[in-house]
């Protein structure tokens, strides 16, 4: 395995699909639906590559864990898009706010789901200490 591919977020594969995203089919629910199909598709990648997930220390217990990488957020994506010149910085800059103002009104993470409830992050929460 290729060092930082444990880490790694976009992989080539991702960036070309990426690239061909266009700008005039553009919406934050276009951006939404690629960001959920290219975290699928980091999965399949990881697994043809044998790439395990990776180590963290769990706050809780202070053991080591083998956790699960997060989604591709929509800001990744942005970013991605930025590094691969498809947009400019001041894009960049006015899209970042346009998803910021976005996610607010409809209540969305960074991964343009509903947000969960304090209730349900909790509930979160108490299964990982239970199951230390």
């Amino acid at each position: 395995m290729p060092a930082g591919d444990a880490q790694r977020v976009w992989f080539p594969e991702m960036l070309e699909q990426l690239g061909r995203l266009g700008r005039e089919t553009f919406t934050w629910e276009v951006m939404i639906a690629f960001c959920s199909k290219m975290t699928s598709f980091r999965v399949e990648l990881r697994e043809a590559k044998g790439i395990k997930d990776p180590i963290y220390y769990c706050k809780s217990c202070g053991k080591k864990h083998r956790g699960e990488l997060p989604g591709v957020s929509i800001r990744s994506a942005l970013f991605a898009l930025l590094k691969q010149d498809v947009i400019s910085d001041s894009e960049l800059k006015t899209l970042d706010r346009d998803w910021a103002r976005y996610r607010r009104k409809n209540r969305l993470n960074a991964y343009g789901n509903p947000k969960e409830t304090q209730e349900a992050q909790q509930a979160e929460d108490q299964l990982c200490n239970e199951d230390h």
